[in-house]
């Protein structure tokens, strides 16, 4: 069973209350619920497999942003991957896709999370992910 710690990985109680607050706030109680039961069906070594595939994920991103827009193919590419893979828990929407990249490059949290993969990912980010929003994801 996957911890609280484990799943939110922020230093304070306060910050992990706050993303969750965040979460109920923006993508609904039951969202939260839902996607919470589902990561806490995992084993640990699970649930690390799966932050594996993201930090890849998140680490081949930052090796490519500096040579590719937001919008290229390539980049569009991997995010259709963390689209799949924020899928893996709860149902994901246009709108809900879109308060992930906000999340992304306004939480002071992830700002730093990203950032430390490459200074300027977290924006990187949000601009792909709200491109993908707005040209592949359907309401």
């Amino acid at each position: 069973m996957v911890s609280n710690k484990e799943i939110f990985g922020f230093s304070s109680q306060k910050t992990t209350k706050d993303y969750k607050n965040h979460i109920i706030n923006n993508f609904g109680r039951d969202s939260y619920v839902l996607a919470n039961k589902n990561i806490q069906k995992m084993s640990s070594p699970q649930w690390n497999s799966y932050q594996d595939i993201l930090d890849r994920l998140f680490k081949k991103m930052a090796k490519i942003m500096d040579k590719y827009d937001f919008n290229s193919k390539r980049v569009q590419k991997i995010i259709a991957k963390h689209y799949r893979l924020s899928a893996k828990f709860n149902k994901v929407s246009k709108d809900s896709y879109i308060n992930l990249a906000n999340l992304y490059s306004e939480h002071e949290e992830f700002i730093k999370f990203f950032n430390q993969y490459k200074e300027g990912l977290s924006e990187f980010l949000h601009n792909a992910m709200l491109f993908f929003a707005d040209t592949k994801v359907s309401i």
